[in-house]
């Protein structure tokens, strides 16, 4: 046991960790030129064993092998710093006192933690939080809160540590924030929700991940929606959904397509090799494009080549390309293209698409969003915006809610463990399209901020404090 306090505690394995690091950002910076910032967070950082790519490293012309090595990962270096952080705080800050004062420190240590608790879930906030006062006043509000629970956690630490309760406090605010990194990179999700002006909504598309919808058009009245998630979308892969009288080949899975072009447009040679699809296809160009690199405002717009089969007779229903720019949100509701299939006297209308995800209230009733109106302002003489914001009403019938609010840049609305931010606009001004986050540790930048600051704070005071009376 001694010897594994004594390794996390080499100042060796500090420095080895910091260049790993290092080396991990600088790979992972390479690595955008050629793809996507989500596929460079999962490869290299949001994962324990990295796999490099060595062509990275090279000039693109120098046409290097794609072979991948072998590295630690984000997770995996972060998980030993924080272990390196416990260590050297467990073995060097030893509580000092014992008795009713202990007793006393470790009451306070755990009204520190539900303080933080409360301020992280929102307690005694309104459960419909949308601000119309500056920004600036948001987050000095958030900074108080997170004020509160350091102080209360300093008291502890006072009590347990003395003369370097600062140091511990500083010490938690870095693990706190480490901690925080890590459950947002593993639980938030971001997601866009497009209205336009009148219409209600009560889903949002989760941005990064993908699913095969299959609509029963027989009972318009019923939800009779199948899904196909889109990790099981492999070449090659032959998948039965339950609830679905076919089965499903998937050719090639493209993670970019190019905007679809009409067939007679595109050359003779391209078209000889264009496989003979059904639907969309057989008028329309669709094929795979490189991925889309960096982080820029480019997307990536998913396709997949796939083959229906009567499941009762084995016979093909037809090949169909399905397409990102055939769902209408892909392109902010300039398109809509579902592909229809037909078996067995039945019709389903089918979205290769965001995965939905329909909006309920932490009580479990359903809520939705209809946009009243949208407004977009530009400056004078420009088409550069000035501003833009949706009117909305919100109704949760279940929860006794109807209220009018409205977004705009840099005020969002807060609602259900979900923060809504006005994005963007559709064409024409014609709707709103609002980016729908929910990240349940959001709060704890601003407490590791003021639980580090207080920390540093009292340290400093009492140095100062010996300094002066060392020298009186």
């Amino acid at each position: 046991m001694k010897w594994i306090v004594d390794f996390f505690l080499s100042l060796k394995l500090t420095v080895v960790l910091l260049c790993l690091s290092m080396v991990l950002v600088f790979a992972g910076t390479l690595a955008q030129v050629d793809k996507g910032i989500w596929t460079v967070m999962d490869q290299y950082f949001r994962c324990f064993i990295a796999e490099i790519d060595l062509y990275v490293f090279f000039p693109r012309s120098m046409d290097i092998p794609n072979i991948r090595i072998p590295f630690p990962g984000g997770f995996l270096i972060g998980w030993l710093l924080v272990i390196n952080l416990v260590t050297v705080h467990w073995t060097s800050f030893k509580v000092q006192v014992s008795g009713s004062r202990r007793i006393a420190g470790i009451v306070m240590l755990l009204l520190g933690i539900l303080v933080t608790v409360g301020v992280m879930f929102g307690w005694g906030v309104a459960p419909v939080a949308s601000t119309e006062s500056d920004a600036f006043w948001r987050v000095f509000l958030r900074l108080g809160r997170g004020t509160l629970a350091a102080v209360v956690f300093y008291v502890a630490c006072l009590l347990l540590y003395r003369k370097r309760a600062g140091m511990v406090l500083l010490h938690g605010g870095i693990l706190f924030l480490l901690v925080g990194e890590f459950a947002t990179a593993l639980f938030a999700v971001e997601a866009t929700m497009t209205i336009k002006e009148g219409e209600t909504i009560n889903y949002v598309d989760r941005s990064q991940q993908l699913e095969l919808s299959f609509t029963d058009t027989s009972h318009p009245d019923f939800d009779t929606t199948t899904v196909v998630s889109g990790d099981v979308l492999k070449n090659g892969a032959f998948i039965k959904p339950a609830g679905l009288p076919f089965d499903i080949r998937i050719n090639r899975y493209m993670i970019n397509s190019n905007n679809p072009q009409p067939l007679q447009k595109i050359s003779e040679s391209l078209r000889s090799r264009y496989p003979q699809y059904e639907g969309y296809g057989s008028r329309l160009y669709v094929a795979a494009l490189p991925e889309v690199s960096g982080a820029g405002g480019a997307r990536n717009a998913p396709a997949v080549d796939v083959e229906f089969f009567n499941r009762a007779t084995g016979d093909s229903l037809g090949r169909y390309i399905l397409s990102l720019w055939f769902y209408p949100n892909f392109v902010n509701r300039s398109w809509d293209m579902p592909t229809n299939i037909a078996v067995d006297g039945k019709t389903y209308t089918t979205y290769f698409r965001f995965r939905r995800e329909y909006l309920k209230s932490p009580s479990g009733n359903p809520f939705s969003v209809q946009l009243l109106d949208f407004v977009h302002e530009k400056y004078e003489g420009t088409q550069m915006p000035k501003d833009f914001a949706s009117q909305i009403l919100l109704v949760n019938e279940g929860d006794n809610i109807e209220r009018e609010l409205r977004i705009w840049m840099n005020n969002p609305l807060r609602y259900a463990r979900r923060t809504f931010y006005q994005q963007g606009y559709l064409p024409d001004d014609s709707g709103t399209v609002l980016q729908v986050v929910r990240n349940d540790s959001w709060m704890i930048p601003y407490l590791s901020c003021m639980i580090v600051f207080v920390g540093m704070a009292a340290q400093f005071i009492q140095s100062l404090g010996r300094y002066l009376r060392r020298d009186a």
